[in-house]
């Protein structure tokens, strides 16, 4: 309203200067030539100072009460292209839902036509996208907003997983390291940032963003026994990689790192031994990390370096170390059916029936349980060899009883050790299965 009078009191002035010029224009312009002298008369002079003031005010305020005017119009229409983008924005969603795609995505594209800031628009026309395995379009969609709206995280979340649908694996890590600058405590990301990371192989960056997370975790928690866990593992992978190009020295450096932080890790202790040159060395490594973790590859491994460095008396050496282990282990069944099978196999057989015995009452009466007795009983009974090799063709075995892995997170089965599951990837989680056995 004020604007609106200043207008038409603006227009008023103008029409009333040219009105009196109108009226007698040759004194008018010999009065204003003569009333600019300062030896005339001064209220003239004034007059005329008043009326050009008034002028040039009347066309101020008629230019702003205009520009208010079109201001007004402008904001008119874009809140109407507004309340068509919402319509449009609910049409498509309403569509989506219902299945119907092209109208989804025709609605949506109107909508951001209508409105190029409208991030519900943008967002819900990404989802629809990547549902409909579109990650080529999402990525575009998600490019064309950022430039209007570079600093909504949501657009960056939706560009990861829209290069994770294009497998663009340089892009994500990338992607997700311009994330991890501008949101540097953000766990989800970090951890995403690792397992890309680990999936191309590059373990030293891994291992720096793990660091990185187990400096900000509590001391004891769970989320900083995991920080440790996966600094460890990483630093194992990195040692293997360096054991394998033949640098020895960062290999063992990598290796301290991996027992400072898991003292438990059966597969670091399993390359330590691999790495000793005297096999008296590599035994002593292997007898330690059982200790710290009793696990059958351990004893295995135990069984064949004693049987490479001393054929003739390795028997008597490894039937004494698995006395040993029982002795400090008694409840570590994989070790007591693989004392009874060494058993068998050096015609022990009252100490194999003892460990077949312990074992029953301890619970383990699966398949490779079941197999072990059948053996023994026959071997026992003095049937001989004949007998024993009938007895297990029957039941589809070969030579040797031999035991299958299986993994304890998903409970994969593996006819070797594997320090990583190529399934659920958890480290050093393979240890032998009580009810699954095969013969080779």
């Amino acid at each position: 309203m004020v604007y609106r009078a200043m207008f038409f009191g603006g227009l008023l002035v103008i029409l009333g200067v040219a009105y009196l010029v109108n009226i007698n224009s040759v004194e008018t312009s010999v009065a204003l030539s003569e009333g600019l002298k300062f030896s005339s008369t001064m209220p003239f002079f004034l007059l005329v100072a008043v009326a050009v003031g008034g002028f040039c005010s009347g066309i101020f305020f008629s230019l702003l009460a205009l520009k208010r005017q079109v201001g007004d119009f402008s904001r008119h229409l874009r809140e109407k292209r507004i309340v068509s983008a919402k319509q449009a924005l609910l049409e498509g969603v309403e569509a989506g839902f219902k299945g119907d795609t092209k109208k989804a995505v025709a609605n949506l594209h109107k909508a951001l036509k209508l409105d190029k800031g409208n991030m519900e628009a943008t967002l819900a026309l990404v989802r629809l996208q990547l549902r409909e395995r579109q990650p080529g379009q999402a990525l575009k969609t998600l490019d064309a907003a950022i430039k209007h709206n570079p600093e909504d995280p949501r657009l960056q979340w939706y560009r990861v997983q829209a290069l994770e649908g294009l497998d663009d694996p340089l892009r994500m890590t990338n992607q997700l390291l311009f994330m991890k600058s501008r949101y540097p405590r953000n766990r989800p990301l970090m951890m995403m940032l690792v397992e890309q990371f680990g999936s191309r192989g590059y373990w030293r960056e891994a291992l720096e963003v793990w660091q990185e997370i187990s400096k900000t975790e509590v001391k004891g928690s769970d989320e900083k026994k995991r920080a440790l866990a996966g600094i460890a593992n990483c630093a194992y992978e990195l040692a293997r990689r360096q054991w394998l190009a033949g640098n020895r020295d960062s290999a063992v450096a990598s290796l301290k790192l991996v027992f400072h932080n898991d003292k438990e890790h059966v597969a670091a202790y399993l390359l330590k031994a691999e790495m000793e040159e005297k096999p008296s060395d590599a035994l002593s490594v292997l007898k330690n990390g059982f200790w710290k973790k009793p696990s059958a590859i351990f004893l295995l491994e135990v069984e064949r370096l004693k049987t490479l460095d001393d054929p003739e008396n390795s028997g008597t050496k490894i039937f004494k170390f698995y006395r040993k282990v029982l002795a400090r282990n008694p409840e570590y069944r994989p070790g007591r059916w693989l004392y009874a099978r060494f058993c068998l196999e050096n015609q022990k057989f009252d100490e194999a029936e003892v460990a077949a015995k312990r074992l029953r009452e301890s619970g383990f009466d699966g398949p490779l349980f079941e197999v072990l007795a059948g053996e023994l009983a026959c071997r026992k009974e003095h049937r001989l060899e004949v007998a024993v090799d009938h007895f297990k063709k029957a039941l589809g075995c070969a030579e040797r009883l031999e035991p299958v892995f299986v993994c304890d997170n998903c409970e994969r089965l593996s006819p070797e050790w594997k320090y990583r599951c190529p399934h659920c990837h958890a480290y050093n989680s393979y240890d032998i299965s009580e009810r699954v056995c095969s013969f080779v």
